[in-house]
């Protein structure tokens, strides 16, 4: 039920909508802290990403109370294009006291990891050379989490940070879902992507392609999890790119599966099995 599989589809990830109790708090802090620009802001709706315009991240204001007990976000995840990148923006978080709960070396990847003013988890990370990803015969990409070498990458830092630089993309999502099964069917046969990793009995890693992640998925919160009401805080949706092609597979796959969605302009909108919202869009 958990063996490695190949991708349907080539769909990555393109942003994050969040929701925000204080939409002008959280987005100062994505841009001060974390180092995205600021592309559009009205009437409490910010978008931000990259110098060139990449919209990376959403966030809209909401007046529905925080639940923590619910599937949702575990992590969003910034993929930098250069190791320097890391370690310039590990050097402002550590010269500015900006709070890091880990930084981990995942074989594949070099990570640092933060929690917003909010309580959405963060991930800023590079990807090492796939030369250096332990790829096995079956096509499982496995990770693992030991400390990051902070020092190298200090080394390797500029002395001044201009903060997320053009290239810089949501590398992937990492999900709280409250059943591990029915999720990996979902992302697989409706999403189409590949499963690449078992990480113990309760998370799961896939992707489009050969990559080691674009989706994680865990059932690590404790207790019975509801799913998150309409507007609450936290991740609202989770876009993703790929071809009209792509669009097409999905759309009959939720059409197959009885799965309820919307057409919106340039793509898709559906809820996974945890309660999940995503929206698909041709690239």
């Amino acid at each position: 039920m958990t063996n490695i599989t190949e991708s349907k589809t080539n769909i990555v990830t393109k942003s994050v909508l969040l929701n925000a109790q204080n939409s002008q708090q959280l987005a100062n802090y994505y841009q001060t802290a974390i180092g995205l620009t600021l592309i559009e802001e009205e009437n409490g709706f910010y978008k931000l990403g990259t110098p060139d315009g990449t919209v990376l991240l959403e966030i809209r204001p909401t007046e529905v109370a925080a639940d923590q007990e619910t599937t949702g976000m575990y992590h969003l995840a910034f993929l930098l294009p250069t190791y320097k990148d890391l370690g310039t923006i590990l050097r402002h978080l550590i010269v500015n006291q900006i709070p890091v709960t880990g930084a981990s070396d995942h074989g594949y990847s070099h990570a640092i990891y933060l929690n917003d003013p909010e309580g959405n988890g963060i991930e800023i990370y590079w990807d090492k050379p796939e030369s250096e990803w332990d790829i096995r015969e079956d096509g499982t990409i496995a990770g693992v989490t030991e400390p990051m070498d902070a020092d190298a990458a200090l080394e390797a830092a500029s002395t001044s940070f201009e903060g997320l630089p053009n290239g810089t993309t949501m590398g992937h999502v990492h999900l709280h879902v409250d059943e591990l099964e029915n999720s990996l069917d979902f992302y697989t046969k409706v999403l189409g992507l590949g499963l690449k990793y078992k990480f113990g009995p309760a998370a799961l890693f896939l992707a489009s392609g050969d990559y080691h992640h674009h989706l994680g998925a865990n059932v690590w919160k404790q207790g019975q999890l509801a799913h998150p009401k309409a507007d609450a805080p936290g991740l609202e949706h989770v876009t993703w790119s790929g071809s009209n092609e792509d669009l097409d597979y999905i759309e009959l796959q939720l059409k197959e599966q009885n799965y309820t969605y919307e057409k919106i302009d340039n793509g898709l909108a559906f809820t996974d099995p945890a309660g999940i919202k995503h929206v698909v869009v041709s690239n």
